[in-house]
């Protein structure tokens, strides 16, 4: 018998799996025992009629999600670090439904999945009270994820159809990105700070560097000859994506720092080192900006990136095209650029003045 009482009244199921391995199991009461054992031999059946062409064969969720993680696996570390979050929460959810097969998710789990995505959460750290609530860009990547999933599901001839098709998209307000402008720029550098911080910012304004690739820029990636900067992955450094490896040019004001600063501080190591000579450190250089925006009586956040939006606004200004600003930041799509676009409106006010009292003249 495939169960067996025990000396202590519980029950031994002794069963080989469809795969053919053997499991042995303990349960409290025989009811379990035998629903446990009813279970395996209704797999071993229909692993039968698989075999036997009478049944198509199923997938198991939560292994086709592991093979689907797999294939992110030669991403940045925190793209693999992001899908395999999104991913754990998927279970989660499959779990928390009974899904055992790929073929088992339907519309309606679908449409549930969107719904707790957009539902309302206490704090899950139960610090406090707050109720949370995800944001639209984050929804979106949960259900673009999910898409992505059911579709390499489909297309591995798995299921019949992608069950998230008719899933749309939350809608996503693209705020206007924030910048200096050129009078508080120059009243932010009218403040008195030590040259290492200077040279940072105005690093920051001339050449749209995130904080972590203009931290990590060496001398080796500066060639002053031919007026460019690379921006790349290299030992102890990994830019944010394949598209942030760029090269952006010298102008001349950069140039001139450039210079300035080799001639001070050598051309071996850092290009952008902190006033101690080490890495600069991104919470604390954030404090000094905060504070030299403070006196300076700039009202507006101020932050280091702020510095990047400010680069690509001025840009967009002078009559740049939003492609090659798109290449000079190092995006992955003209969508990422396009939130520059609306600051071009606020340069064009002078140019719309142009008509004022036009029916006067």
């Amino acid at each position: 018998m495939a169960i067996k009482p025990t000396s202590n009244g519980k029950y031994v199921v002794d069963v080989r799996d469809e795969y053919g391995v053997r499991l042995v199991r303990r349960f409290n009461t025989k009811t379990e025992a035998r629903a446990f054992e009813a279970m395996h031999t209704q797999k071993k059946y229909e692993n039968r009629l698989i075999k036997s062409d009478m049944k198509n064969l199923r997938y198991l969720i939560e292994r086709e999600l592991d093979h689907f993680e797999q294939t992110k696996m030669d991403l940045r570390p925190g793209s693999i670090k992001r899908y395999k979050y999104i991913i754990s929460q998927i279970k989660l959810f499959v779990k928390a439904h009974e899904l055992t097969y790929v073929d088992e998710f339907t519309p309606d789990h679908a449409t549930l999945f969107k719904e707790v995505l957009m539902s309302e959460k206490k704090d899950p750290k139960g610090t406090t009270d707050r109720v949370l609530k995800a944001k639209p860009k984050t929804i979106n990547f949960f259900l673009a994820t999910m898409k992505a999933f059911f579709q390499q599901e489909y297309i591995k001839g798995h299921i019949e159809r992608n069950p998230m098709l008719h899933i749309k998209n939350i809608r996503v307000e693209k705020r206007k990105a924030d910048y200096y402008t050129i009078a508080e720029l120059k009243d932010f550098f009218a403040q008195d700070m030590h040259s290492g911080y200077r040279h940072a910012f105005m690093g920051f304004l001339l050449t749209g560097m995130r904080f972590s690739e203009l931290a990590q820029l060496t001398w080796n990636d500066v060639d002053l000859n031919r007026l460019t900067i690379h921006v790349h992955s290299h030992e102890g450094f990994v830019t944010k994506t394949h598209n942030a490896e760029r090269i952006i040019p010298i102008g001349v004001d950069l140039y001139k720092l450039l210079k300035i600063m080799a001639e001070v501080n050598g051309t071996k190591g850092l290009v952008f080192p902190s006033p101690k000579g080490g890495k600069l450190l991104e919470r604390g250089l954030l404090g000094k900006c905060k504070k030299l925006a403070k006196a300076a009586g700039i009202k507006s956040q101020a932050t280091i990136h702020k510095f990047r939006h400010t680069y690509a606004t001025m840009l967009i200004h002078r009559g740049v095209s939003i492609q090659n600003i798109k290449e000079l930041l190092g995006h992955s799509s003209v969508v990422q650029t396009e939130i520059y676009a609306h600051n071009k409106a606020d340069h064009l006010h002078n140019d719309v003045s142009k008509l004022d009292n036009l029916l006067q003249s």
